[in-house]
């Protein structure tokens, strides 16, 4: 049986999971904007990370 979570928790979750689209949406705008250091390098995929 999953935990309950509290309004406190939910709250942080969603403000958790919005820091984290913004990091993205500002890595993906980087990604645009930066020249790649290394461009004979493979980028990541962009489906998540291994903590995810």
């Amino acid at each position: 049986m999953p935990p309950v979570q509290t309004p406190e928790e939910d709250q942080q979750l969603e403000d958790n999971q919005r820091l984290i689209d913004d990091a993205k949406a500002t890595a993906a705008d980087l990604r645009k904007t930066t020249p790649d250091p290394f461009p004979e390098s493979t980028p990541p995929p962009d489906e998540g990370t291994p903590g995810s």
